[in-house]
């Protein structure tokens, strides 16, 4: 048992590593120019292509989606993706439709969590411009004058605005700023189309 718990901790210890993440992605992605090849090796057109769109609303199955950003989700966001669609000998014009749609689906993305950054960006504002505003009348109610329900009344309100203030700008507002740095580096990455997977990438 206590072999098996140090086996535990020094495996913990291991895998916490950045310079194992970093070799590992330098491994497994990188090139050696700096960009990353992901690779998605597909059958048939059925897991490329979502059977229950068609026309201008043509869409790619959900599994190409959670694969790209299972795989983005690794890299850091200043780096280039080559996505490479393996194993269909796609005509010049599906090749266009394939990028057009994932363009389109992540510029989409891109847009709503811009609304959502803004949106964000404005109520941290908000509350921590009530907070200031609340702690000001506090402060000039608690040495000029006697009115101590105020003084409850402008504690809460500072104390709370401030609160919720900083603590969206620590926490919800940073990962907003990542999830838009992650959705944009998938807007910009390259698709490449190959009917064959290289030897030395199996």
């Amino acid at each position: 048992m206590k072999d098996f718990k140090k086996k535990v901790k020094e495996k913990i210890a291991l895998y916490s590593k950045k310079e194992y993440l970093d070799g590992y992605i330098r491994n497994e992605f990188l090139t050696d120019d700096n960009d990353a090849d992901v690779y998605l090796k597909l059958k048939n057109m059925d897991e490329l292509f979502d059977s229950r769109t068609f026309g201008k609303q043509i869409d790619l199955t959900s599994n190409v989606y959670e694969f790209i950003e299972e795989k983005s989700s690794m890299l850091e966001s200043d780096i280039l993706i080559d996505l490479h669609i393996v194993g269909l000998d796609l005509t010049h014009h599906e090749q266009g439709v394939v990028r057009h749609i994932l363009k389109e689906h992540y510029a989409i993305e891109l847009y709503k969590i811009q609304r959502e950054y803004l949106k964000t960006k404005q109520k941290i504002f908000i509350l921590i411009l009530v907070g200031l505003l609340s702690l000001l009348i506090y402060a000039y109610l608690f040495f000029f004058t006697s009115f101590e329900f105020g003084l409850g009344i402008f504690t809460f309100l500072f104390s709370f605005s401030l609160w919720e203030g900083f603590d969206a700008m620590i926490y919800a507002f940073n990962d907003i700023k990542r999830e838009r740095e992650n959705i944009t580096q998938n807007l910009l990455m390259n698709v490449v189309f190959d009917e064959e997977l290289n030897n030395d990438k199996v």
